[in-house]
């Protein structure tokens, strides 16, 4: 092949992979919302509203400690869909555990809890669990969660 044409057929160099951000352990703490209508049906279906109840998982095997489960993610978002997908067992935690058969899994309404392991990379946020695997941060006022206003 001429050498004018091998110029143009070779490729660029390969740029370098970008480096992934740091993964951090998070605790992952779910909470079932048990709001009930005037006719008993369940409204978690509906999406979280302020002042649903909400009632902590607690292990079966371990009734009196809350079901967590240890979660690597970059950020505490990344943690909470992780989180999300453990509780529609759909995966599992970093040490194998799967969410428990006798419990419910989680839906839209539920809420999930995200707490760093070390206390320099963030406080605890909440997530609420929308249609569609989508998630909705949730922050909290006066003790009470409340949904965030709406992005402009």
């Amino acid at each position: 092949m001429p050498a004018h044409r091998r110029s143009v057929l070779r490729r660029p160099p390969a740029a370098a992979p970008a480096a992934a951000p740091a993964a951090v352990l998070f605790t992952a703490t779910a909470y079932l919302n048990v709001t009930t209508g005037p006719r008993g049906w369940p409204e978690h279906h509906f999406g979280y509203q302020p002042g649903h109840v909400l009632a902590q998982v607690m292990d079966p095997g371990l009734p009196a400690l809350p079901l967590t489960f240890v979660v690597e993610a970059p950020d505490p978002k990344a943690a909470a869909v992780k989180a999300a997908a453990i509780g529609r067992r759909l995966t599992v935690d970093k040490h194998a555990d799967h969410w428990p058969l006798p419990v419910r899994r989680l839906t839209a309404g539920d809420v999930v809890s995200i707490t760093p392991r070390t206390p320099t990379t963030g406080e605890r946020r909440f997530w609420a669990l929308a249609f569609g695997g989508n998630l909705t941060e949730l922050e909290l006022a006066d003790g009470t969660l409340r949904t965030s206003p709406p992005a402009p």
